[in-house]
């Protein structure tokens, strides 16, 4: 099977998957393609399939949000594979860890590097910039936003923007960051990954979320640009036909997921860069530093609070209790705490 089995190729910057098809019913049917290496093809071939359509489609000097991990490095070696040579951003907070892998993949794959720095008095601001612009204060909702909005300085010097890539959304579709129960082979492992996979996608691949218009918030002008490579009804049929063997597997005596993506972006790198494919990291929020710096400010915060070094240090104590004085806090600066109190207690 070959990416040209699939439906025409599209070069729209997303597409709500589970809002176009029911991809929520289970059919673990599908995952026949069991062949690591024979999928790792099919993923090369999608990704550079895709990337070329988004490039006629949408013209300016193409962008790549370089996280150094797997999937923006896909990206990105699949757009210089094909003759791009996307902008590469890359941020990162106080304690991130992404800086290296995405200096390595960049150097190697010769494309011009912008690293955004943030101090956490940058992260905590535009964490504020965030709660305005979304109208709420969701941990992981802020913290997503907090690198979109760092990286618009940057996009605002370039003199003609063109799609902003993004490997968002591949883990959904191939179970990244998940483990099997069953043995890969097994047809209950087919099972249980047809399951992960359709209820994950199911949830993130739809338009009514709890922010519904999150892009247009947070990038203003340049929403309709952030490409979601792995976001479209075609990588999604693609993604069905793969089953765990494909996906879950051994490497250097070591477990991974994304087996055949990881193959795929070793094959498309240059010759010595193949290690990058292999790297593991955490969610962008963890990974930039961006969960890290917030918490670091929260629990400066609860140090300022009164007396809050009297018993215990919240700069050391355990998360329970500085969050327990955040909301102690709360309950502090409330007019009418009777009020409140009855969405907070049972």
């Amino acid at each position: 099977m070959t990416a040209s089995d699939f439906a025409e190729q599209t070069g729209e910057s997303l597409q709500y998957v589970a809002d176009l098809q029911d991809i929520a019913a289970t059919n673990p049917g599908l995952r026949q393609l069991a062949d690591p290496a024979k999928a790792a093809e099919l993923i090369a071939e999608e990704t550079c399939s895709r990337l070329d359509a988004i490039f006629r489609a949408q013209p300016g000097e193409p962008v790549v949000l370089l996280s150094g991990g797997v999937d923006s490095i896909l990206v990105a070696a699949a757009a210089v594979s094909i003759g791009a040579r996307p902008r590469a951003i890359t941020v990162i907070a106080e304690g991130g860890t992404d800086r290296t892998n995405a200096t390595a993949a960049a150097t190697a794959l010769g494309l011009r590097h912008d690293v955004v720095e943030l101090d956490q008095h940058a992260t905590v601001s535009l964490a504020q910039d965030a709660v305005r612009r979304l109208g709420l204060p969701e941990l992981w909702e802020v913290s997503y936003a907090i690198p979109l909005l760092s990286m618009l300085p940057t996009l605002n010097r370039i003199d003609t923007v063109g799609p902003i890539l993004t490997g968002s959304g591949a883990d959904a579709i191939i179970a990244g960051g998940r483990e099997l129960h069953h043995p890969v082979n097994s047809a209950e492992a087919a099972v249980e990954l047809d399951q992960i996979v359709r209820a994950e996608s199911a949830n993130n691949f739809v338009y009514q979320r709890l922010v519904p218009d999150f892009y247009p918030r947070v990038l203003g002008r340049y929403a309709d640009q952030l490409v979601h490579v792995f976001q479209t009804v075609r990588f999604w049929t693609v993604a069905e036909t793969l089953g765990p063997s494909a996906l879950f597997g051994d490497h250097d005596g070591e477990p991974v997921d994304k087996l055949c993506l990881r193959m795929a972006c070793e094959t498309l790198l240059p010759t010595g860069a193949g290690a990058l494919a292999w790297a593991k990291k955490s969610a962008i929020q963890r990974s930039a530093g961006i969960m890290g710096s917030l918490s670091d400010a929260a629990r400066r915060y609860a140090a300022s609070l009164p007396g809050a070094r009297t018993y215990t240090d919240p700069m050391t104590e355990p998360f329970e209790a500085v969050a327990t004085r955040l909301f102690l806090a709360i309950l502090s600066d409330t007019d009418n705490p009777g009020q409140e109190l009855s969405a907070w207690t049972s």
